[in-house]
């Protein structure tokens, strides 16, 4: 027993000496070690580059769009029934006339009988009238001679009679004035400067009372139903008619402008289905300037002037109209007035100042008040350390 421990001692002796010098020389190392000094972290802030904005004059302008319409779309109907016997080279579809030209000429013959018979009445009731004036005058006078004193009666004066004739005579004259009006009707004037859209009746056909003729359409104005949203009603500061008329720029759909027209007013009701307001542009003298009826045309509503706003690129604005400004190496979230947008730009007319520095680096949390480290302080110490590099190469 004593061999085998004898021969296990001196087997590992070696090793158990080497382990007690490596402990002993850890623990010489921990007793000499001097501890590292700590120095506090240092936020050096979230690096960004700004940008400084200067401002320009501005002119809003609102885009929209919509079919030209004629201002003026009726349907011609017959008052009066008959054949018709002249029709106006005009009256076809797509002819033009003046207020008051003559269209369509339906046959008169029967109401120039009509007015010949009812001036004849008339004259009849005068005739009749004028007799009853003569016997009520000789009744008076009869009355007189008999001297007496008291009032004859009415019926004894031949008044009746005489209220009877004046009635004829009236009931006349009114007979004569229909015959005179249906037989002015038979004649149908252009009741506008306008066109023909379209036409029902022609030269030897017979129309009724109320027959429809034909649809015309004024030239002399045409309309365009602008849709406009409560933004582009705040932008354009019409909350009511105050400032209207406002100007328009029209454009065709390839982009080129076709012409000028006016915003006169606003329709009183929202679309139900869509919650725009229609804002109604005025066009004179389409026809003059090439459009058609039914053409789609773009407009640019121009609206107020400012002296003084700033344009900063959408993408540099934070949500709800907030600007991230650059102050004193922290950021500073500006709430600002936003007066008109466009797909690139945001124009401010409060807010910011020519030389306030916007934060244009995305920062994905923003904070006010948070860190910031400018780019150009990043590029001078790194300038400065490669002059030091330089003036005392290693």
């Amino acid at each position: 027993m004593r061999d085998k421990t004898a021969t296990f001692l001196q087997k590992a002796g070696p090793f158990l000496v080497i382990a007690l010098v490596v402990i002993g020389f850890i623990l010489i190392m921990r007793l000499f070690r001097v501890e590292p000094q700590t120095q506090p972290r240092q936020d050096i802030g979230f690096l960004v580059e700004t940008a400084q904005v200067k401002p320009e004059p501005l002119t809003l302008k609102i885009q929209s769009q919509g079919l030209l319409k004629p201002k003026h779309d009726i349907s011609l109907v017959a008052e009066v029934s008959g054949l018709v016997t002249e029709v106006s080279d005009s009256f076809v579809v797509g002819g033009q006339f003046k207020q008051g030209d003559v269209l369509l000429q339906i046959e008169p013959a029967d109401y120039q009988v009509a007015v010949s018979r009812s001036e004849a009445n008339l004259a009849s009731a005068r005739a009749n009238l004028d007799l009853e004036k003569a016997k009520a005058e000789q009744a008076q006078k009869d009355w007189e001679s008999f001297g007496k004193k008291t009032k004859p009666s009415d019926l004894l004066l031949n008044i009746p009679q005489l209220k009877g004739a004046q009635a004829a005579v009236d009931a006349a004259k009114a007979d004569l004035q229909k015959a005179l009006r249906d037989l002015s009707k038979t004649t149908i004037k252009a009741p506008f400067d306008g066109t023909v859209l379209t036409k029902q009746v022609d030269i030897g056909q017979f129309v009724t009372v109320s027959g429809q003729l034909a649809r015309l359409a004024g030239i002399e104005t045409a309309e365009i139903r602008l849709p406009l949203t409560t933004r582009h009603l705040n932008q354009l500061q019409l909350s009511d008619n105050h400032h209207l008329p406002l100007p328009v720029t029209l454009h065709a759909v390839d982009g080129a402008e076709v012409g000028e027209a006016q915003l006169v007013r606003l329709e009183p009701q929202k679309d139900a289905q869509t919650m725009v307001t229609y804002g109604i542009a005025e066009v004179k003298n389409p026809f003059a300037l090439g459009l058609r009826f039914n053409t789609f045309v773009s407009a640019d509503i121009i609206g107020p002037s400012y002296p003084q706003v700033y344009p900063v690129p959408a993408e540099w604005l934070l949500p709800q109209q907030r600007l991230p400004l650059y102050r004193d190496g922290h950021l500073h979230i500006q709430p600002v007035s936003v007066i008109y947008q466009t797909d690139e730009f945001d124009y401010i007319i409060e807010g910011i100042n020519e030389k306030d520095d916007i934060v244009i680096t995305p920062i994905q949390f923003p904070e006010q008040g948070m860190t910031l480290r400018h780019a150009s302080m990043t590029n001078n110490t790194a300038d400065d350390q490669d002059n030091q590099t330089t003036a005392n190469p290693s």
